[in-house]
């Protein structure tokens, strides 16, 4: 049986009903049930969003000294056609530095579990989705300090990656793809 209608005495004397939705006095579950369960779920999948996003943008003290070390390396090290000058600003005189992003990784060999060497990666904006990766090794598997050097130069254009053999061949083919 529903609850009777409702209604308020208004200061002119009217009645007015009351058009709130009667409850019921007897439920078959709680209300809230329904609402929590999506609440939690949209609770945990920003909490792990806040996570990825605070991991994806620090780089630990160690990453950053690789990351300058990097930037240091003078090109004609890694190829000797080139100049003397930091692969920072090398690459500056190839794309505007900041559409580049530098990170640490295991030069693309860690992903099935097995140890590998340490890279640091330039990646290289260079419109739409078009990116070049010169991925510089700084570290043997056991964490070693080696001499840096070229580990893997691509470009990329969608799912689509070219490899190159040297930082000449690359920078060539990049200055084609600036902007």
């Amino acid at each position: 049986m529903l609850p009777a209608a409702k209604f308020t005495v208004l200061s002119n004397n009217r009645l007015e009903k009351d058009l709130r939705p009667a409850r019921c006095a007897r439920r078959s579950r709680p209300l809230s049930l329904g609402v929590r369960q999506p609440i939690r779920l949209m609770k945990r999948v920003t909490f792990a969003l806040i996570v990825g996003f605070l991991a994806s943008g620090t780089v630990s003290a160690a990453g950053q000294d690789l990351i300058a070390v990097a930037k240091g390396v003078p090109v004609a090290s890694l190829d000797s056609n080139l100049p003397a000058v930091p692969l920072e600003r090398w690459l500056g005189y190839l794309s505007p530095p900041a559409a580049i992003k530098w990170e640490v990784n295991d030069c693309g060999e860690g992903g099935d579990g097995r140890q590998a060497p340490t890279c640091v990666e330039a990646i290289l904006d260079l419109g739409g989705d078009t990116t070049a990766h010169a991925s510089i090794s700084l570290l043997d598997v056991e964490g070693k300090r080696v001499t840096p050097g070229v580990w893997d130069l691509s470009i990329g254009a969608g799912y689509s990656f070219t490899g190159f053999k040297t930082l000449h061949q690359w920078a060539e083919q990049m200055r084609k793809h600036v902007r």
